[in-house]
């Protein structure tokens, strides 16, 4: 019997240089336990992505591909976030002087040429931001995804989505003594039901 509902793809990274341990990359593994009837989809997925500008896309680009999911919800580390930041813009820019964990950086200082300059995200952003807050979790809306790794993977995504997929992207602060790896999961259950449209019973 089929499962209704969407199918959903969830992404982390690895580490990256400044950050030997992506907590992202944790919090992936452990909802790659979780089944899908968790979330209220028909199928799930979770991939950990190498910080990388041009391994991470192909991945993506092959996972897209093969499982075609409905929603994409990639998980990112952001050192100067406090709080879950549920981007809301991805921007056609990326740095040219911050080396991916391959040690390369992009020539020029956008991802796609001639691309629009901004693409909104297209999860229920204020939905999401809701169903955490409302669980007393720190959490903010953020129209800066950055310009690296996170912002581009973002950016491709959502250039890249037919008609119907809707993508995502929060970026998650380091694990604290007063956040730490079991909240950040706690606050991704959470998340992922909201992009789902799914009610929350935590």
């Amino acid at each position: 019997m089929k499962i209704a509902g969407p199918k959903l793809l969830v992404t982390g990274f690895g580490p990256f240089p400044g950050a030997p341990e992506n907590p992202t990359e944790r919090l992936v593994r452990a909802l790659a336990e979780e089944p899908a009837q968790v979330f209220g989809a028909s199928a799930f997925e979770a991939l950990v992505l190498p910080t990388e500008y041009a391994r991470s896309w192909a991945m993506l680009r092959r996972t897209y591909r093969r499982f075609d999911p409905d929603v994409v919800i990639h998980f990112g580390l952001s050192g100067r976030a406090k709080a879950i930041d549920v981007e809301t813009v991805a921007r056609n820019r990326v740095a040219t002087d911050k080396p991916d964990s391959a040690g390369l950086a992009p020539r020029a200082g956008y991802v796609r040429r001639g691309g629009p300059e901004t693409l909104p995200a297209t999860v229920p952003t204020d939905a999401i931001l809701a169903a955490l807050k409302g669980k007393g979790i720190a959490a903010q809306v953020s129209e800066d995804a950055g310009d690296y790794v996170c912002n581009a993977t973002l950016y491709r995504s959502l250039r890249a989505a037919p008609a119907g997929r809707r993508v995502g992207f929060i970026h998650v602060p380091q694990p604290r003594r007063h956040f730490t790896g079991g909240d950040l999961l706690e606050a991704a259950r959470i998340a992922l039901l909201a992009a789902l449209d799914r009610p929350s019973s935590s």
